[in-house]
């Protein structure tokens, strides 16, 4: 598991339950959010425009591999970062990611709906204290229930999503049709064991969340 880490907010009681093992990643501020939290960090990419000076002297001593580029460039810190963690072909976990700039966070939700990450061989997610959000191409997939996030929703990325199929939900569905502007498939539960989705045609985001 690669975790990259942002500089937006973090729930610190959260963040410290996380398993740690797997390999962290600092993207700008989050590279700094990391070393302060004593974590072992393999890779920092970024500008670095939103750290002290100090902070910065500390990221260039204590991280190995520094991507290091100018604020002028065609792309976000964090979408470098995720561009290099694609090529290690391992699970991704994206965090401090959310809770600031909204165009920040919908920038990153772009990420996961992006050719490379959308046909990842591996699970790329978008994480924090609670929500974990994920991105679906058409066929089936099962969710085991998880106490820690037990509301599931689900949102169409384009403009219909065709023959959508739940079970083992409080509230099934048998090969629906859901469209943009649709609110009928947010705030479903598992009720069995796992929950079972699939779907024939469009892309998918399920948000696994808690109040």
């Amino acid at each position: 598991m690669i975790h990259l880490v942002g500089g937006g907010p973090i729930d610190e009681e959260w963040f410290n339950q996380l398993d740690k093992s797997g390999q962290w990643v600092g993207v700008d501020r989050g590279a700094a959010f990391l070393l302060h939290k004593g974590m072992d960090v393999s890779h920092a990419f970024g500008d670095f425009d939103s750290v002290s000076a100090a902070e910065l002297d500390l990221i260039k001593k204590q991280i190995g591999h520094l991507h290091k580029e100018p604020p002028e460039k065609d792309m976000t810190d964090m979408e470098m970062a995720l561009n290099w963690a694609l090529q290690q072909n391992q699970p991704i976990r994206m965090i401090g990611v959310t809770g600031g700039r909204q165009d920040h966070f919908f920038g990153n939700i772009q990420l996961l709906l992006s050719e490379s990450a959308l046909n990842h061989s591996f699970s790329i997610a978008i994480e924090d204290g609670n929500n974990l959000i994920t991105c679906h191409l058409p066929g089936s997939f099962s969710v085991p229930v998880n106490e820690k996030y037990p509301y599931l929703s689900f949102i169409p990325f384009t403009k219909h999503v065709k023959g959508l199929t739940l079970s083992g939900v409080k509230y099934p569905l048998m090969e629906h049709l859901i469209t943009y502007g649709m609110t009928l498939t947010l705030s479903n539960e598992i009720i069995d064991d796992f929950a079972s989705i699939s779907f024939e045609d469009g892309i998918l985001m399920m948000i696994r969340s808690r109040d």
